[in-house]
């Protein structure tokens, strides 16, 4: 008889109660890899750390003047630049969410190519057209727009003279995204925007920058930073995963909740299967008792035991994995909207296996220490 068929022939003793173990187990794993990639997916990816977002230094909802689009093109540090109103916006239904970005063509698509797809021909005509707009794909798709369709907008941070927020624009182009990244949004001409509507004339939201060859991120904000430190409007510049951080922590601490809700989870899997196993060594003390009366060392029992736990384990991950596989490819497009990046990577998959190897050690250390320890004429006595 093997090591390992003397620990699955134990385990299956009580079939019952493993099987409900490793259930429980591959259940808080299965919440775990679930919220990790949850919260992966809102972690901009590694390109974005190389670019910079301007907003004011009192918040991303206060403005900033147009006027600083020509002092930040005048720096050699920065090598692309762009600036953006954002809005949000519905279309129909007042439940019908949308984001609505007004912009230079040309300056947007150049900085945000490496993202999305812009069709030349359609940067063009947007170009040439007051009341163009480039819808992207998610949206696009959901609402079945077409190039040369007329779209009306509420947008809820502009407004006109005529005291209205609706907008009409004319579809001239489709976007799509090289990467797991938002596409439901509308880009429209700044100039427009701005010419049209009556409030926070001549500001944008923020501006995008773009470092040039050779220099340090650090240098450029507090380059920037300084420039506009004495002025009206202060800003804060930061990189572009820093600012996706904040904003949605403005909705939610998701790194927060992810790991209350796994710490809680994990905890009581601790106790569960710490609390199990004690009982089970207590089940079995005669038996450990005739092991270490016909020879086994007090290291095999220990072992021993502590490979049930690590197996017991195991199972939980090996039906965790495939399940939360499973689910994440599921929500990926019902969650598109909201998280964009959502995935079940190696890392997470990493993580789970060691957090696996740090709860089974230790809910199977006690009891299996407290095995090694039983003397072997008491338990005979049992």
């Amino acid at each position: 008889m093997t090591r390992f068929t003397l620990i699955t022939r134990s385990l299956l003793r009580n079939p019952g109660r493993s099987v409900m173990l490793a259930l429980t187990i591959g259940l808080a794993f299965f919440v775990y890899l679930i919220l990790a990639s949850f919260e992966e997916g809102f972690h901009p990816d590694s390109g974005k750390a190389q670019r910079l977002i301007v907003t004011s230094k009192s918040g991303s909802a206060t403005p900033l003047p147009m006027a600083y689009f020509a002092q930040l093109q005048q720096m050699p540090q920065i090598s692309r630049i762009t600036f953006t109103a954002r809005s949000r916006a519905t279309y129909r239904r007042q439940d019908n969410y949308l984001g609505l970005v007004a912009t230079n063509p040309a300056s947007f698509t150049n900085f945000a190519g490496s993202q999305y797809v812009f069709p030349p021909d359609a940067v063009a005509a947007m170009e040439g057209s007051r009341d163009g707009a480039l819808v992207g794909r998610s949206i696009a798709d959901q609402e079945g727009w077409q190039v040369g369709q007329t779209i009306s907008l509420n947008a809820f941070s502009f407004e006109t003279r005529e005291r209205t927020r609706d907008f009409s624009f004319t579809i001239v182009g489709i976007f799509d995204s090289r990467q797991p990244v938002d596409t439901h949004f509308v880009i429209v001409n700044y100039d427009y925007i701005n010419l049209v509507r009556t409030t926070n004339k001549d500001t944008v939201s923020s501006f995008g920058l773009a470092p040039a060859d050779g220099q340090r991120l650090d240098d450029i904000i507090i380059a920037v930073d300084d420039a506009f430190a004495n002025s009206a409007y202060p800003t804060r510049t930061q990189t572009e995963t820093q600012f996706m951080k904040e904003f949605v922590s403005q909705f939610a601490d998701i790194a927060t909740i992810v790991r209350l809700i796994t710490t809680v989870g994990f905890a009581t899997i601790l106790m569960i299967v710490a609390n199990t196993i004690y009982f089970a060594m207590r089940e079995r003390t005669r038996e450990i008792g005739v092991f270490k009366i016909i020879g086994f060392s007090n290291s095999f029992i220990f072992t021993s035991m502590l490979a049930e736990t690590f197996l017991l384990f195991g199972l939980g991950l090996a039906l965790a994995y495939p399940t939360a596989y499973a689910a994440v490819a599921a929500l990926k497009q019902p969650l598109s909207l909201i998280v964009p990046s959502i995935s079940l990577t190696p890392a997470i998959a990493l993580s789970a296996i060691a957090i696996a190897a740090a709860l089974a050690a230790f809910a199977g250390g006690i009891p299996a220490f407290g095995a090694m320890r039983i003397p072997p004429l008491a338990a005979m006595k049992e």
